[in-house]
């Protein structure tokens, strides 16, 4: 296939191909060839695509992201239960590329991957009732000159937002809600780059059946 850039291990790929104004692929998103061939020159290894069901009504990020597909599970080490304000963290795993962050509900946990390897985890505690919705949130240039209410003796950074359900969520009120190890914020804060895209699920990430194994979920 012509400029194919896999989504996952099974053979769903994004590439250039004919576009008839119906469904008519068994699974692959066909693009446009001189897009594909743009896209193809500024993509890399461990980026994050986020596929939505619906059109949105501005060009912003693409609602309902499902979950996140690493090609590398973690190791048995990173996979002890946390304590209360526990976490680990392996940059060596992956020393550069593009970073992408998980806060599942379903899991209580704060997954981090980079360059699509996974080099971090983080206990999770949820105050307030019900879940968190799915959300993405992509960081931008600059900072809001405001405080950091994660990374304590910090600016906070300026993202781009959306929700699954279409409506602006306060990301504010969101991020009041969450609580981890503020350490595990200063090292995650000193990785995170323009581009890094935060995924917000209410969904189980990393399941663990009988046994150490451990398998991600995919939707």
């Amino acid at each position: 296939m012509p400029y194919m850039q896999r989504l996952t291990w099974s053979g769903i790929a994004m590439h250039s191909g004919q576009l008839p104004g119906y469904a008519a692929s068994h699974g692959c998103i066909r693009l446009p060839y001189d897009f594909s061939t743009r896209l193809y020159t500024v993509t890399s290894k461990g980026g994050t695509v986020i596929i939505g069901d619906s059109k949105t009504p501005e060009p912003r990020l693409a609602a309902n992201p499902g979950l996140l597909l690493a090609p590398t599970d973690f190791n048995p080490a990173m996979l002890h239960p946390l304590a209360a304000n526990e976490y680990d963290w392996q940059p060596e795993r992956s020393a550069s590329g593009p970073i992408a962050i998980v806060v599942s509900s379903a899991d209580r946990a704060i997954y981090v991957y980079r360059n699509g390897e996974p080099i971090g985890r983080a206990e999770l505690e949820i105050t307030g009732i019900g879940g968190l919705g799915d959300h993405v949130f992509t960081l931008l240039e600059g900072s809001t000159g405001k405080p950091s209410q994660l990374a304590p003796g910090r600016e906070a950074k300026r993202w781009m937002r959306v929700t699954g359900e279409g409506r602006a969520v306060d990301p504010d009120k969101l991020k009041s809600r969450l609580r981890f190890s503020p350490e595990f914020a200063q090292k995650l804060a000193d990785e995170i780059k323009p581009g890094t895209t935060v995924i917000v699920t209410d969904q189980v990430v990393v399941r663990k059946p009988a046994g150490d194994a451990a398998i991600f979920a995919s939707n």
